[in-house]
């Protein structure tokens, strides 16, 4: 490698506070966003063949200004090759590394995901689109920069910007994701849109696909299926929940019916998609 560009790779390592020259990583946990992802992803990290990244949450592959910082820059969120070597020799099976990064509505994620890493197994966690529309509300409620409509204004502000056609594209990403990704409380619910087009990028078998409410029932099984899917071998886990923030109130009864009722149709394209019946409003 001339000098040059390895100066300039070891630049931005340093900018990204990690270390240059890591692997790319065997698995992705890409949403839904509030369905317990960063759960499955410690749930994951206590595997013994897991070695953790930098981040948790890379932003790599759905955030225009973090992709054109580079392969380079990607990697070096990730364990050397070296280490990653050391570790399997020392556990007697391939160990794996990977991140979470919960943002499978943004457009861009998917085709960039898979020009890099095109083997990469995935892992989504789904959320009844109506509880998971509330739970990112009371997020965004309590964000630095804070949401401070009410929740029904929420919605039907909304409501008002999808009735008129914004959608979210790789052209217009910078400009609409504000809107229909940051504060897209129904918009990220449109679970079977999103898995359509991850599908046009991936083949369906490097998809593991789970019920967030069945499997928060259920953790042992989940962190089995997890590891097998991922390469691991079975390894019993102990469940730790995170990002379990309370609410200072409960949904009111005209939103839960308003969002029940549009997310009905969505509800049954995917248990179509799936060919399984999760029982959510359809």
């Amino acid at each position: 490698m001339p000098a040059q560009r390895r100066l300039r790779i070891y630049r931005m390592a340093a900018k990204a506070r990690v270390a240059p020259g890591g692997v790319l990583p065997d698995f992705l946990i890409i949403g839904a966003m509030k369905s317990g992802t960063t759960t499955l992803f410690r749930l994951l990290a206590q595997h013994e063949g897991v070695a953790e990244p930098a981040a948790k949450e890379v932003q790599y592959f759905n955030q225009p200004d973090n992709y054109a910082r580079g392969e380079a820059w990607y990697r070096a969120h990730f364990p050397s090759s070296m280490a990653m070597k050391a570790k399997s020799a020392e556990l007697g099976y391939r160990a794996v590394t990977g991140e979470a990064t919960p943002a499978m509505s943004a457009p861009s994620y998917a085709r960039n995901a898979a020009g890099l890493i095109p083997d990469a197994r995935l892992i989504v966690s789904l959320r009844d689109p109506v509880e998971r529309a509330w739970s990112h509300y009371q997020h965004m409620r309590r964000h630095a920069i804070p949401d401070r409509a009410s929740f029904s204004e929420a919605i039907d502000r909304e409501f008002a910007w999808l009735q008129r056609g914004d959608r979210l594209t790789e052209d217009n990403y910078r400009e609409v994701a504000p809107r229909l990704h940051r504060l897209g409380y129904i918009n990220r619910g449109h679970y079977a849109e999103q898995l359509e087009h991850w599908f046009r990028h991936f083949p369906r078998n490097q998809f593991l696909i789970l019920n967030f409410e069945q499997w928060t029932r259920d953790p042992e099984t989940t962190a089995s299926r997890i590891a097998e899917h991922v390469g691991l071998p079975p390894h019993r886990l102990p469940m730790t929940r995170a990002n379990t923030g309370g609410y200072a109130s409960r949904m009111p009864q005209e939103c839960r019916h308003t969002l029940t009722e549009h997310f009905r149709p969505w509800n049954r394209r995917l248990f179509e998609l799936l060919e399984e019946d999760w029982g959510w409003p359809s």
